[in-house]
């Protein structure tokens, strides 16, 4: 078992290193936007600087582009190739399957922590860390990979490209990735915060400045990570 996980880790990660173009969407963007809005005042971020209130929130938008956006459209388009039906034959299980995109997210999340961190750092920016961080790096992890295998199921393709990149916006512009959940209508303020993504962007930041958290983040992105990947065994097929 061990071994078969260890060579879909391998084969996938040299499999991300060649592609450009996704290495420009889950590496660049975030880069970007860090750089962008850290420099030029435009984002209403309240009384922190703002590298201090952007910097968590793009880490959590990095998660985000690699755990989900990155995995559903590569899964999706894998599936319309016929890839994954060759996995059908092999004695690799859908649970190995999962294990091994759960490794690989981690180790690129891991280099653009570190490069994100540092720019970050060079811009101004002082974290102060809590140790609660990695749990929420795990949680959010398992949440976002689970929801990139529900979109793989359900749809492939072209169709997995639009509903990977639709969700990645509206999680962007409602999440508080960028700018504080306050600033949302009252009305919408209790809906964002039951999106995985926000409890995310909340833990990073809360964590990052030395607290741990609150518990309705918790809670949120706890459920997450139990049903999302529950619902991607339950629905994910090599064929």
């Amino acid at each position: 078992m061990k071994q078969r996980v260890a060579a879909l880790v391998r084969a996938d990660l040299r499999s991300a290193i060649r592609d450009g173009e996704q290495l420009l969407l889950t590496f660049g963007i975030p880069l970007v936007l860090l750089v962008f809005f850290s420099t030029i005042d435009l984002l209403p971020t309240g009384n922190r600087e703002p590298v201090d209130y952007l910097a968590p929130g793009i880490l959590a938008l990095a998660l985000l582009s690699i755990a989900f956006v990155r995995l559903a459209i590569g899964l999706g388009f894998d599936r319309s190739f016929g890839a994954i039906k060759r996995f059908a034959v092999t004695p690799l299980r859908v649970g190995e399957f999962l294990a091994a995109k759960v490794a690989v997210t981690i180790v690129l999340f891991a280099v653009q922590m570190m490069l994100l961190a540092a720019v970050g750092l060079a811009l101004g920016w002082q974290p102060s860390l809590n140790w609660l961080l990695a749990v929420a790096v795990g949680l959010g992890v398992l949440a976002f990979i689970g929801l990139g295998f529900v979109v793989a199921s359900l749809a492939e393709g072209l169709k997995a490209l639009a509903v990977a990149n639709a969700l990645y916006i509206a999680l962007l512009l409602l999440s508080g990735l960028l700018f504080e959940l306050g600033r949302l209508p009252s009305w919408l303020q209790p809906v964002v915060k039951l999106l995985p993504s926000t409890a995310v962007a909340e833990l990073f930041r809360e964590t990052l400045a030395g607290a741990s958290g609150p518990s309705w983040a918790w809670l949120t992105l706890g459920a997450w990570a139990v049903a999302a990947p529950l619902a991607a065994l339950r629905l994910f097929k090599y064929t």
